[in-house]
């Protein structure tokens, strides 16, 4: 039987297993088949697929130059990042709803902006508290679509090079060819995490059609949406990963996806990630910047 986990910060007060490893805590839970993991950081997770975890880093990837992606935020708490977030203009940033669902560690957390190193060393580094936030109010919990959530930082970004907001996609758009991963996910392909220091990034991964990621992911694929997006490759070798959660798939300076869950181990053939598609939220992001 083989171990099926989600990392899932909806899943707090499940039966899960608290795993602590390198300073991040995960929960787990047994299931038969595979492991699905919901990319969240292991202080708010549990459930069944993985959610990419807010503890880890880009599986497959490199390190990432200083400001090749100045809109990335580090979401921490109690210094330990556990996702991602990108920021949408001064005060607000867009992340996955499954790493806002635990309040009270949401509203204790720090933003770290402007370091590629996640322990925010950088002499660019912006940190910022989150007073609100939002989440879908379609999204019910665990590796479903409308994984999108908003947060409100009351002291402004000061633009500089290393920081600066991301642009988002026309409505409607379903983007197609490949495109840019940005995290601080575990870069393990295995189930034993192994997180980096520094941001990572996956160039050039292959957008696959909804109908390849449902039927490479099996029952799970039911889950897959029209609002979702998926990459590749099939063949495995690159991924997001757990603490991957709420970062940006990019092209160019536009965010096309919103990382959201996948399977575990990380970077396997024939298990896609799954991303929330921007395009499909343009009005709803637009409608709820407001307190």
């Amino acid at each position: 039987m083989t171990l099926s986990h989600t990392v899932n910060a909806g899943d707090v007060n499940s039966s899960a297993k608290t795993v602590i490893a390198n300073g991040q805590q995960t929960m787990w839970r047994h299931y038969s088949l595979t492991i699905f993991l919901l990319l969240v950081l292991g202080l708010c997770l549990g459930s069944g697929f993985v959610f990419a975890q807010p503890e880890g880093r880009v599986v497959g990837g490199t390190a990432a130059a200083a400001n090749s992606a100045p809109y990335i935020v580090s979401m921490q708490y109690g210094g330990t990042h556990y996702c991602a977030a990108s920021i949408l203009n001064t005060n607000w940033l867009v992340t996955a709803a499954h790493c806002l669902a635990n309040r009270n560690q949401v509203l204790g957390s720090t933003l770290l902006a402007g370091s590629i190193a996640v322990a925010g060393t950088a002499s660019t580094t912006q940190k910022r508290s989150i007073t609100y936030f939002v989440i879908n109010d379609l999204y019910t919990g665990g590796t479903v679509p409308y994984d999108i959530g908003l947060i409100y930082t009351p002291t402004a970004f000061v633009w500089t090079a290393a920081v600066a907001p991301v642009k988002l996609p026309s409505a409607g758009v379903r983007p197609t060819g490949s495109a840019n991963l940005f995290g601080w996910g575990s870069t393990s392909k295995t189930n034993s995490p192994a997180y980096p220091k520094t941001l990572q990034e996956v160039k050039n991964i292959p957008i696959i059609s909804l109908d390849s990621c449902a039927k490479a992911l099996g029952s799970k694929g039911a889950d897959v949406h029209t609002t979702n997006l998926c990459t590749g490759p099939l063949t495995g070798g690159t991924s997001f990963c757990t603490s991957d959660s709420g970062g940006p798939l990019v092209q160019g300076n536009v965010l096309i996806g919103i990382v959201s869950w996948g399977k575990l181990p990380c970077g396997q053939p024939n298990s896609p990630s799954v991303y929330v598609q921007v395009s499909s939220f343009i009005s709803w992001i637009a409608a709820n910047q407001k307190l």
